[in-house]
């Protein structure tokens, strides 16, 4: 009875996690195609990288939750690149996420690891112009 009820709660839990990252991400994208930045912030990819942490309900807090959040901009028709410019593509992933069963009855105790992603189509830049995507000197993950 026990081991049902573990199975639930550790299917249920990690589902959990894995929609709630899965909507940070979505609220991470929310906010770059907008084309603007957080204030305090020089570059777009830190102010994702707040927002989707704001959004993760406690699972991504501090230095390292952040260092499991990565921002990508794509040219439709060139692949990669490094501006947040209208019509690029942007996209939001968190990965790495790490969740250990409570018990791990019929399977091994090794965590399981969590991964979403979200993208989507940058607006046009505002009046002002686009602000500066990619942070030259980012933040050391430990």
């Amino acid at each position: 009875m026990f081991g049902l009820i573990f199975l639930i709660f550790d299917m249920s839990f990690s589902l959990y996690i894995k929609s709630t990252l899965q909507e940070a991400a979505r609220d991470g994208v929310r906010f770059a195609v907008t084309g603007q930045v957080l204030t305090g912030d020089t570059y777009m990819n830190d102010s994702i990288v707040k927002v989707v942490q704001g959004s993760s309900l406690g699972f991504l807090n501090g230095a390292s939750g952040a260092c499991h959040v990565s921002v990508a901009y794509y040219d439709p028709y060139g692949g990669a690149v490094n501006s947040a410019s209208g019509g690029n593509v942007v996209q939001v992933s968190v990965s790495g996420v790490q969740y250990t069963p409570l018990a791990a009855i019929l399977k091994s105790s090794a965590p399981v690891s969590i991964n979403v992603q979200a993208s989507d189509v940058m607006e046009a830049c505002p009046a002002a112009g686009c602000p500066t995507a990619v942070n030259p000197s980012p933040p050391t993950c430990p």
